[in-house]
């Protein structure tokens, strides 16, 4: 099965910061219901850029059928949009296709596999 690797990078009013970490945890409370369950999200992290207030990045790894039904159901979609709003500027959404992937939520192996 093919895997799929995204970073999805925007940027908010620093003084939202606080605003979009709750919608972030929301977002991952929807995927708890609507996407988890399927085994397709094999990685979905946010991060947040320390030296640039206001700036997030995501990186998620699925499986093929996940990332196209991803952000799909009722809950993301409505999360989603209120993250968009918030928005300061055009988010980046780069597709990727893994080469080598170690770890992916798991901690990676001392010896080489």
């Amino acid at each position: 099965m093919a895997h799929v690797g995204v970073v999805f990078s925007f940027r908010v009013a620093p003084k939202d910061d606080a605003v979009v970490e709750g919608i972030m945890r929301e977002i991952f409370d929807a995927m708890a219901l609507e996407e988890f369950p399927s085994g397709d999200v094999l990685t979905y992290t946010l991060f947040r850029d320390p030296a640039e207030p206001g700036k997030w990045v995501m990186f998620e790894y699925f499986t093929q059928a996940g990332s196209e039904r991803h952000s799909a159901g009722p809950l993301m979609l409505e999360r989603g949009r209120r993250l968009v709003e918030r928005m300061i500027g055009p988010y980046e959404r780069i597709l990727l296709d893994p080469v080598i992937a170690l770890g992916c939520g798991e901690p990676i192996p001392r010896e080489r596999p």
